[in-house]
Order: C-alpha cells, then sequence, then structure tokens
C-alpha cells in the first residue's frame, strides 16, 4: 500500500488529519505503521493510543490559529525558577 493510500485510508477513520499540515501527514503515517506494528507485537495497545492521542492534539493546535502562534513563538516571559523534581520511593529502579 502506498503512504498516500494509506493516508487516504486514514484520514477516513481519523478525519481530524485533515487539519494537520499536508507535509505532516506521511510522518505520521509513518509513526501509526509502527506503533500499530509495536502495539500487535506486543499486545500493548496503549503505544497506539499515546501515539494517536499526540498527533490529535497536534491537529487541535493547528485548527486553532492564535494557539498555533502562541505555542510556535519564543517563550519570553521569565516563569522564575524550576524547583527540583520530588523524590518518589514508590520509584526505585
Amino acid at each position: 500500500m502506498s503512504p498516500e493510500t494509506a493516508a487516504e485510508s486514514l484520514s477516513e477513520e481519523f478525519p481530524w488529519l485533515g487539519l494537520l499540515p499536508p507535509e505532516s501527514i506521511p510522518q505520521f503515517v509513518v509513526e501509526f505503521t509502527r506503533a500499530a506494528r509495536i502495539s500487535a507485537e506486543l499486545g500493548q495497545w496503549s503505544v497506539l493510543a499515546d501515539l494517536l492521542r499526540g498527533w490529535k492534539a497536534t491537529a487541535v493546535i493547528h485548527a486553532e490559529p492564535d494557539l498555533l502562534r502562541q505555542l510556535s513563538g519564543p517563550v519570553d516571559d521569565d516563569l522564575g525558577v524550576v524547583p527540583a523534581p520530588l523524590e518518589d520511593d514508590d520509584d526505585e529502579r
């Protein structure tokens, strides 16, 4: 299946792909295919779900021109000191 055919088929299932810039669609197809294979191999569909969640959030940002402008520009505000991470006793490896 060609990338164009895959993108067309995926657009039917995920209509929000139409909000992404056209140059992003091939990257989505590659990442979707890889995540689907990994998920199937591991039986962990959260891998694919996380990928879809991220791309859908990206599509939402592209649908909101003001939000896209804000998130694409430099951060000029000084947001203060970044606190040190908290130690979590449950996160021992």
